[in-house]
């Protein structure tokens, strides 16, 4: 998976660029910005909080972060990191990190406005004239009037003033540049507005025209983006794309394309303008993606995919884009966790919480520890847990209830112990993925920070007489198993739209509870028949599996809520223990009891449910009943 650190990402820019990475859930996302409570960082796998971009130590900072995560690529999301960062290029080139940006050269060129124009007028582009405030008052041109006066090397339309006459120009700074201001053609449907606006003094900006064009490595042009924006307080709001074999100006766009790679410019460049009565006329250029590059990969161009992967050598695509769509952007909303060391008393969502396991679990937990605990049940069986689950903790909550997603999106964590038995029938099986299925796209949207759900080791063949790792092949051939991992397929879907929630599988082996004889099943009845003299015949005494007692289980869950872990696949491990080794050690915590334990003579091991648990093992997490245990248990319990 391709490692992406994009910086800024509290910008319109760096914001825009997670979205189109997310687009394709293809790269893990590692953003940073000085402020860590930024729209964007509820979009990355893994956010830092960084210095200053103008502050020491801040190359020294990214690269350091790119070390710890194996950064493949770093895009840059503010304008100013774009000479920042050209100017470090040997740097980050000694520590094998590539750097979406060109050269120092022509990012210096296109930061100052003046120096733009400068150099690109003088190659025929059609550039609109472009003074510094200083040099316009030592000749005063009244014929520009109205202009428009903006810092030289500003961004997001900020410090801008409209100026219609030599008195507006009194107080203005001197670095700034003038340009005559760009009328659209008096056909335009805006141009009445927009002239009404500057008569004012004010600024809006409608009816301008962005382009993006794209350079490879290579510095060979690959496509162009136009389009037709409408913007407020310097954010497009409203983006109308142009076909660009129709565009009666592309020419003129195309003139700039053999000056840039001359200039061995790579990456994006944006160049805004304006159609005028006298054709169309340029004001700016970015070398770097922009806020809207998010609703270009929406209509079908992401640039940010196509030159990631160009950049790394890997295969790259972009031909067109969507032309009988628009796009729009306005405020959106989204949350993110609290600093750890903030945090409150937690809000837990448990979903069947009335299964043998979510019962014990739920029965298990720390109350002290948590503000409340929703328990969401079925309709029909409401009456179940209210009488199940009492205490000012607990609040239960119908399915089909409103109050559902409140339920989610309040909640820290959420647990899910779903799922038919393995001997139940088909049909409590595929009601149980459907239902999994429908809450998903609540969850989904809730951005609940964790989840942990109850799978099993099921999903592993279970002819392979080796002690299954999480790494082991997904061998589906019973509906139980198929049950098991497409809930498994349903959670894990939940980051491609909330990449901060943390998902955690857990395969247990055959859980025992030792309270309930009837939960226990074959290895209950061993020991029932063996006291009560009933003769047990065991056809296959060296078929393997995997014992876990049900009190380990339910420490093993409540100790992964209490880790910080990324996406894990976990195999939860008790012991692993043939038949014959199960019913010896029956037979060894009962020698007063006549040996009614018959194996057969076939050798051959038909099923093997063993799994290896050295990867939560090494986390710090061991479980505390041996075979030992859980026979005694079953023993005491069944006198």
């Amino acid at each position: 998976m391709i490692k992406v650190l994009v910086t800024c990402v509290g910008s319109g820019v760096g914001q825009s660029v997670i979205d189109s990475l997310n687009l394709k859930r293809d790269y893990k996302i590692i953003g940073c910005d000085g402020n860590r409570n930024v729209y964007a960082h509820s979009f990355c796998d893994k956010f830092y909080q960084v210095r200053s971009l103008y502050a020491d130590g801040y190359i020294g900072e990214i690269i350091a972060i790119c070390k710890e995560n194996n950064v493949d690529i770093i895009i840059p999301g503010h304008d100013h990191e774009l000479t920042l960062f050209a100017n470090n290029l040997k740097e980050f080139d000694s520590n094998n990190i590539e750097v979406l940006v060109s050269e120092p050269s022509i990012t210096e060129i296109s930061r100052d406005k003046k120096d733009w124009y400068t150099y690109f007028a003088s190659k025929g582009c059609k550039i609109v004239p472009t003074f510094s405030v200083k040099e316009f008052n030592l000749n005063i041109d009244t014929s520009i009037f109205p202009a428009i006066v903006k810092p030289s090397g500003g961004s997001a339309s900020q410090g801008i003033t409209i100026v219609n006459s030599i008195e507006d120009l009194h107080f203005l700074k001197e670095e700034d540049i003038i340009q005559p201001y760009l009328f659209p053609e008096k056909e335009d449907p805006n141009y009445l507005s927009i002239k009404k606006a500057v008569e004012s003094g004010s600024f809006v900006q409608k009816s301008e025209i962005s382009i993006q064009i794209l350079f490879n490595k290579d510095s060979k042009h690959t496509a162009t983006f136009i389009s037709k924006n409408t913007l407020k307080n310097g954010v497009p709001i409203f983006i109308e794309p142009i076909n660009p074999k129709k565009f009666e100006h592309l020419d003129e766009i195309l003139k700039f394309v053999p000056l840039l790679e001359d200039k061995k410019v790579k990456g994006p460049v944006n160049i805004q303008g304006r159609i005028t009565p006298k054709g169309l006329f340029f004001f700016e250029m970015n070398m770097r993606f922009t806020g809207i590059t998010g609703n270009r990969a929406l209509l079908g161009f992401n640039e940010v995919d196509y030159l990631v992967r160009n950049f790394l050598d890997k295969p790259a695509f972009i031909d067109g884009y969507a032309i009988n769509k628009v796009g729009v952007r306005q405020v959106a909303c989204t949350t993110i966790p609290v600093v750890e060391s903030k945090k409150r008393k937690k809000i837990a969502t448990v979903l069947g919480a009335g299964s043998s396991v979510g019962k014990h679990f739920v029965k298990s937990l720390d109350l002290n520890e948590y503000s409340k605990i929703y328990l969401i049940s079925r309709v029909t069986s409401m009456a179940k847990y209210r009488e199940m689950f009492q205490g000012s903790f607990f609040e239960i909550v119908a399915d089909n209830d409103n109050k559902l997603t409140t339920c989610f999106t309040q909640s820290d964590i959420l647990i899910n112990f779903v799922s038919a038995l393995a001997f139940e029938e088909d049909e409590l099986k595929f009601d149980a993925v459907r239902y999994i299925y429908k809450m998903i796209p609540k969850i989904a949207k809730a951005k609940i920070p964790k989840i942990i759900n109850i799978s099993s080791q099921s999903v592993y063949d279970q002819e392979l007489n080796v002690s299954k790792t999480e790494e082991s092949n997904i061998v589906i051939k019973t509906s139980y198993a198929f049950q098991k991992i497409i809930i498994e397929d349903f959670f894990t879907s939940i980051n491609e739209y909330s990449v901060q929630t943390k998902i955690i599988h857990l395969r247990f082996p055959r859980i025992l509870n030792t309270n309930e004889m009837n939960q226990l099943g074959f290895f209950g009845k061993i020991v029932h028949n063996y006291i009560t003299g009933q003769e047990i015949v065991i056809a296959n005494p060296n078929n393997n599996t995997n014992l876990i007692d049900i009190e380990d289980v339910s420490e093993a869950v409540k100790y992964l809520i209490s880790k910080d872990l990324d996406n894990s696949v976990l195999n939860v491990s008790g012991e692993n223990v043939s038949m014959r080794e199960y019913c010896e050690e029956v037979k060894r915590q009962l020698p007063n009891k006549n040996d009614t334990i018959a194996y057969g003579e076939d050798e051959t091991i038909r099923s093997s449910s063993m799994i290896n648990g050295d990867r939560l093992l090494n986390l710090g997490w061991k479980p505390r009943k041996s075979l030992k245990n859980i026979v005694t248990a079953i023993i005491k319990n069944n006198n």
